[in-house]
């Protein structure tokens, strides 16, 4: 049996990781009367490496991998090759940008988008 992956003189020969490669997370997206809820999941993200932005009409989440290994680690095999998450949406005008909350737990961004007044439903009266 041959491993393509040994060499006589190592036993792994590593291949070098593109540099500063980004993924998009894969994301669910839901309305509640009130709210637009996004998911994103994003394993391995760092909390502190996380950034959500809404600039006029888009939302950008990004967040950088928490660090894996001890300084002095040298890895052996590496198959994750992304520095991070990135993705970006565009907002409707139904969206209050002024009232996101954003949590994260367990590599999962949840953002809660609340709707603008006049996006909700509502009533009308007959007379």
């Amino acid at each position: 049996m041959t491993n393509n992956n040994t060499t006589a003189g190592s036993a792994l020969m590593r291949r070098p990781a593109p540099m500063d490669l980004k993924v998009a997370p894969v994301v669910d997206i839901y309305e509640t009367p009130d709210a637009f809820v996004l998911t994103a999941d994003m394993p391995g993200a760092a909390k502190e490496a996380m950034e959500v932005t809404i600039d006029g009409d888009s939302l950008v989440i990004r967040a950088g991998l928490a660090r894996r290994l001890d300084d002095d680690a040298a890895p052996l095999a590496k198959e994750i090759h992304h520095t991070g998450y990135e993705r970006s949406f565009t907002l409707g005008e139904g969206i209050d940008r002024s009232s996101v909350d954003a949590r994260f737990e367990l590599g999962v961004l949840t953002l809660k988008l609340l709707k603008s007044e006049r996006a909700k439903p509502r009533e009308v009266t007959i007379r």
